[in-house]
């Protein structure tokens, strides 16, 4: 049996542990690591990624810093858009390979024994295995959901706290109100350890300010203790004791020059010098995120047709106002027809997420939304679109979606987003 069959298999039987998608709490997690020696004890020097939107972006444009600055660095992200390797990026080598995979997660489920856990949990155990185990200089980790009970949250003493914007998503989780969400992602803050956090809102701010004062954890927060702008093609951040000048950042969408802002300031704070930054805000990838496709086969189709595609995992209302935004300064640079290709979990608000292009008014082609725990139906999604005044129509899935797209009008602007899933299936799809 080759090795991704074993992967395959092996989560299978870890869905198979635990009745719930998702069931926050500490206990499971931290038993199950005690039965593998505590490797979350063992890391390098780690920064701990909270927030709503753009965490992975902003992990990325750190590691992509520090890896410039000379730095070998491992880098956890969640989901995946193709492979689960994604997750785990190990310093100097890139993704774990499916043999190393396999025995992580093999061995991580000898030690739980058949114990009630999530695929989550165990899937971080692994993480925590692979990053002790390989020697590397910093380890960037990324909360899964919410931050105070997300089982990434065993960390006793990372080296640094980002908060990236808060908004509202995973309600039935998080709590329906700003307040209780920046509290679950304010959790990860530790005695004295510093917190970097985007730009907040005033409830958000106040809750991440008063979570820090409680354990004496200094914070500094956007557009309050450092400024960044977009500034004639530039990347300009300052604050108290500098002015930096560096280029933009390779990824594309105007949320990303904030999302960049936080890195260069946790870059900053790990003495990341300015070469460095500049070289790693230029070199960083990270598919899935305002990604407009320029080769493979659904790149070639639609190429073919004088059309474009942009691939984007938006899956609730603040992104979609950041993507439609990003997608606006497109349509005024080079106005083309456009079209929305959208498939939605159903724990999203979908009005609010069509009330985001209202203003681009694009014609909506819904689609199911292969292998997502709680897809929406395409008729749901349509009924939601049309209540924001969108034509909107539905499809049996992305291939028809996009053959429609491309019948609409000569050379349309195409937008696929609604969630991290479609975005993977899109990404397949173009291999």
């Amino acid at each position: 049996m080759n090795a991704v069959t074993r992967i395959v298999r092996a989560l299978a039987r870890f869905d198979a542990l635990h009745p719930a998608h998702i069931d926050l709490g500490l206990e499971r997690v931290k038993a199950l690591l005690g039965k593998l020696g505590d490797p979350h004890k063992h890391l390098p020097p780690t920064v701990h990624v909270a927030g709503t939107n753009g965490k992975g972006s902003t992990i990325v444009m750190l590691g992509a810093m520090a890896e410039a600055a000379g730095l070998s660095v491992h880098i956890h992200t969640s989901p995946h858009l193709i492979r689960l390797n994604e997750r785990y990026q190990l310093g100097g080598f890139g993704p774990v390979t499916d043999a190393a995979l396999v025995d992580l997660l093999e061995e991580v489920e000898e030690a739980n024994n058949g114990a009630a856990a999530t695929s989550f949990e165990l899937l971080t155990a692994a993480m925590f295995l692979a990053f002790a185990r390989n020697p590397a200089d910093l380890a960037l980790i990324e909360v899964g959901l919410g931050g105070e009970f997300d089982a990434s949250n065993v960390l006793s003493q990372p080296a640094l706290c980002l908060i990236t914007p808060i908004a509202h998503d995973h309600g039935d989780y998080l709590g329906d109100d700003i307040a209780s969400i920046a509290r679950a992602k304010a959790g990860i803050i530790k005695p004295g350890v510093p917190v970097i956090s985007a730009r907040q809102c005033d409830k958000a701010r106040h809750v991440i300010e008063r979570a820090g004062a409680r354990v004496q954890a200094p914070v500094r927060f956007a557009d309050e203790d450092f400024h960044v702008r977009n500034e004639d093609g530039h990347l300009v951040f300052e604050d108290d004791t500098q002015l930096l000048d560096l280029p933009l950042p390779r990824l594309k969408g105007g949320h990303q020059v904030q999302n960049a802002g936080l890195a260069v300031a946790a870059a900053l704070h790990l003495k990341c010098n300015h070469t460095a930054m500049a070289q790693g805000l230029e070199a960083v990838q990270w598919p899935g995120r305002f990604d407009i496709l320029h080769q493979g086969a659904v790149a070639d189709r639609v190429n073919a047709q004088n059309a474009q595609i942009i691939v984007d995992g938006a899956h609730n209302p603040h992104a979609a106002r950041a993507l439609a935004a990003s997608v606006l300064s497109m349509q005024t640079q080079d106005p083309r027809p456009l079209v929305i290709i959208v498939g939605l979990q159903g724990n999203k608000d979908a009005g609010q997420f069509f009330e985001a292009f209202s203003a681009l008014d694009p014609k909506v082609i819904c689609i199911p939304v292969k292998d997502a725990p709680y897809p929406m139906t395409p008729d749901d999604m349509q009924m939601a679109a049309r209540r924001a005044n969108l034509e909107a129509q539905t499809a049996p899935g992305f291939e028809a979606a996009l053959t429609s797209a491309l019948a609409t009008a000569r050379g349309p602007r195409i937008v696929v987003c609604g969630s991290l899933y479609l975005a993977g299936e899109v990404l397949a799809f173009n291999v």
